[in-house]
This record gives structure tokens, C-alpha cells and sequence, in this order.
């Protein structure tokens, strides 16, 4: 019996390559008798670089709910996920929830019911219960072997407004920023914030100076908490 050979021509194969079409994969009949490699695409790829980008733009409601939609079950995990993808995504929405307070309630409208109870927050207590998981989250996707300022930043931010954590959060963030490492205003507006309720007007200041430094919006840099009535 003979063989019936192959329509794939060489320029394809190379193409399927760069593509990362496994050679595996599933394939379908094309009409002239060839046959074609099925490609799969995973979304989420853009979708999360799309939340990324989002959340660096200051667009921290619209990363949360680009991720929720895109993963649902996010707050389903315990650990950190062995797809990097997935634990990109629990750190915009972990980032996000801090930077909007861990009230999230403006994305009603756009998440279907079901996920209310998982993402919204009508009272000081539920609102504390979204900043616990940033919190656990940020904890996790962090590679405790290597050194990360940004996402040690990110973490430091989120612990200053979880109530118990404040410590902790000032510890972290000083030592950041003794080395000159803190990565995000936000986090010098935290530690601002933090040093005000410690009474240090001064390190109030130069850490609001340092905000405003790096910060596009002379807004992010307003510390809720002051001494003096200095702003």
C-alpha cells in the first residue's frame, strides 16, 4: 500500500514552529486532502498583559475585572500555581484590591451574580477580608529563593492596610526603602501614611517627597493620615 504524502509544505512547518504548534496536536482534513495542524490559542496570554497594563496605567477596577472574568475562580487557590499565568493574575488582582481599598463594588454591573459574594464588599469587615487575600496572594507568588522589590513593594503596600499588619508593613517597607527600593509610589504613600501614625513628621514628609518624585498624579501621593497640617 502506499504512503500518501504529505501537502505540508517546509515553509509551514517552520511556521507551525514558531507558532509553538505541537506536533501532537490534534489535527483536521483540509478540503484539497491535506492535513493541517489545529492551532490553540490561549487568550489569557493577552488577556493578562492587557490587565497589566491596565493596572500600571492607574486603571485598577478595570485590571480587576478583566482578570476576575478571565479567571473566576482565582481566590479558589492556596498556593501558588505552577502556571505563571495564573499567578500573574492573582498578583494584578491582589494589587488592584489594595490600591482600590479592597472595595471593588463599582465592577457590579459587570460581573455576573455568582460572583458578588466572592468579590464585593459592603462593610469595613468584607473589605478587610479582600485585603487579607491580597495580602496571602502577594505572599505566595513571591519566590521566597530570589529577590523581588517589586512585588516586596506591592506587599508591603497591601499589609499596611490590612488592621494587624501595620507593623509588619512598616518593617518591610523601611527596609526597602533604606536600600532604595521601593518600585511604586504607592508603596512611599504607604510608608508615608505609617510613619505619620508613628509620629514621625519628618519621615512623613520625606517619604511623600519621594512619592510625588515618581508619581505621574500629584493625587496618589496625598497620605490620609497626618501629624501636622501639613499635606
Amino acid at each position: 500500500m502506499k504512503t500518501r504524502r504529505s501537502l505540508v509544505s517546509p515553509v509551514f512547518a517552520a511556521l507551525a514552529v514558531a507558532l509553538g504548534i505541537s506536533a501532537g496536536a490534534p489535527r483536521a482534513e483540509a478540503c484539497g486532502g491535506g492535513w493541517w495542524p489545529d492551532v490553540q490559542i490561549d487568550y489569557r496570554v493577552q488577556g493578562v498583559a492587557q490587565a497589566e497594563k491596565q493596572l500600571a496605567a492607574g486603571r485598577y477596577l478595570a485590571a480587576a475585572g478583566s482578570v476576575i472574568r478571565m479567571t473566576p475562580h482565582l481566590r479558589d487557590y492556596k498556593t501558588a500555581s505552577k502556571d505563571g499565568l495564573v499567578n500573574r493574575s492573582m498578583r494584578v488582582l491582589a494589587v488592584a484590591l489594595a490600591r482600590s481599598g479592597g472595595d471593588l463594588n463599582m465592577l457590579a454591573k459587570e460581573l455576573p451574580s455568582e460572583l458578588h459574594g466572592r468579590f464585593l464588599a459592603k462593610t469595613s469587615a468584607a473589605r478587610q477580608e479582600q485585603l487579607a487575600w491580597a495580602v496571602g496572594a502577594l505572599a505566595m507568588v513571591r519566590d521566597p529563593k530570589k529577590s523581588d522589590p517589586t512585588l516586596d513593594s506591592e506587599l508591603g503596600e497591601a499589609m499596611a492596610q490590612l488592621r494587624g499588619s501595620e507593623g509588619k508593613a512598616k518593617e518591610l517597607l523601611e527596609k526597602l526603602a533604606s536600600e532604595d527600593l521601593l518600585t511604586t509610589p504607592q508603596a512611599y504613600r504607604s510608608l508615608a501614611v505609617l510613619r505619620a501614625d508613628a509620629g514621625d513628621e519628618t519621615g512623613r514628609i520625606a517619604a511623600l517627597e519621594r512619592c510625588k518624585t515618581m508619581s505621574k498624579d500629584g493625587a496618589t501621593c496625598v497620605a490620609a493620615a497626618r501629624i501636622s497640617g501639613q499635606s
